[in-house]
């Protein structure tokens, strides 16, 4: 009899059929709060939702400065050298 688990977001199945009591939900939204909860199933059917976690991602992460300081240190006809700080 072997056991399963399915994990919920938000009502939605988004993932069945695990044997690992663990799992990474990806492509998910900056910001935005989901609601989770997990169930295990075997040949005799679906159990009762487990108790719900509420998990917030992170905000997205600010681009880095724009570079300083941009100068041509030397050139040819056919190149450019630039430096930056």
């Amino acid at each position: 009899m072997a056991t399963t688990y399915n994990v919920y977001r938000d009502g939605v199945k988004v993932a069945s059929g695990l044997t690992a009591k663990s799992y990474t939900d990806t492509d998910l939204t900056p910001s935005t709060t989901y609601e989770y909860y997990v169930t295990a199933e075997n040949e005799y059917g679906e159990s009762d939702p487990s108790a719900t976690v509420e998990v917030t991602t992170d905000a997205p992460h600010e681009p880095p400065a724009a570079p300083e300081g941009l100068a041509s240190t030397a050139q040819t006809d056919t190149t450019a050298d630039l430096e930056w700080s």
